[in-house]
């Protein structure tokens, strides 16, 4: 398989190091040169990795387009490409639907929706897709797996889930910061705070286990933990937070 990647950011760039990093054979890459730098490096990087001279170059290598592009600047970035029906293009511009990338790219090519995150790059992320296509679910299940939806409509909904990503690091952040506050030192409190909830990801893999359950086997009856749920994540907590994605999941319809 051929891949061609137009916009090498940070999720452009864990693609190319899930691909590349594997036990099976590499994939030939073809990048845009837009990401100059991270572009070249990964190309310096990886045998099977080339920078392109623009994207209409990246298009007539590939066989599988993946368009990294920030959704503002689609439009520069898209805008005149010739992309052959023959071609697979997977869309990974977080809120652009496909008819709205199929008019810019004037194609008749399969247009597959994807949400790939970071951690693709150590290949232990689930990757959202819609509709199915068989060579797109190809691609990205050796990078932690597959999940299709039917529609755009559940495509959206997992795009709402992944926006809360950086809400996590901002809760982990607080604590330290609140730790250090009661004079801890920083370096020690960031430590234990990693550690605590590395722990917790770990627990994640125990599929035999709902979330639910996950968190009634974490606290005893009026323990520590039970005391901080039902004080600071409380009913009026969660409907905020339930507000919050039912307003964004609004906005990406």
């Amino acid at each position: 398989m051929r891949i061609g990647i137009v916009g090498v950011g940070e999720i452009g760039r864990a693609i190319v190091t899930g691909l590349c990093e594997g036990d099976d054979g590499a994939p030939e890459v073809f990048l845009s040169p837009r990401g100059a730098r991270t572009a070249a490096e990964l190309s310096e990087r990886y045998e099977s990795v080339q920078v392109c001279a623009d994207n209409q170059d990246v298009v007539a290598r590939s066989e599988v387009m993946i368009i990294a592009v920030r959704p503002q600047d689609r439009h520069e970035a898209l805008t005149g490409l010739r992309v052959d029906d023959d071609k697979t293009v997977v869309n990974v511009m977080g809120g652009v639907a496909n008819e709205d990338l199929r008019r810019t790219l004037a194609t008749g090519a399969p247009l597959v929706r994807a949400i790939p995150l970071p951690a693709i790059r150590e290949r232990r992320s689930v990757t959202v897709t819609c509709p199915s296509h068989p060579v797109v679910d190809a691609l990205f299940e050796p990078l932690g797996g597959v999940l299709p939806v039917a529609d755009e409509a559940a495509f959206n909904v997992f795009s709402a889930l992944t926006a809360t990503l950086t809400s996590h690091y901002w809760y982990l952040a607080t604590l330290t910061s609140w730790a250090t506050g009661h004079g801890m030192a920083a370096e020690a409190a960031d430590r234990y705070v990693r550690g605590l909830f590395q722990g917790v990801g770990r627990s994640l893999s125990d599929e035999s286990r709902s979330l639910d359950r996950l968190a009634a086997d974490h606290e005893t009856p009026n323990g520590l933990n039970q005391r901080i749920r039902t004080t600071w994540f409380d009913q009026a907590n969660s409907d905020a937070l339930r507000a919050a994605l039912d307003a964004l999941l609004a906005d990406l319809r």
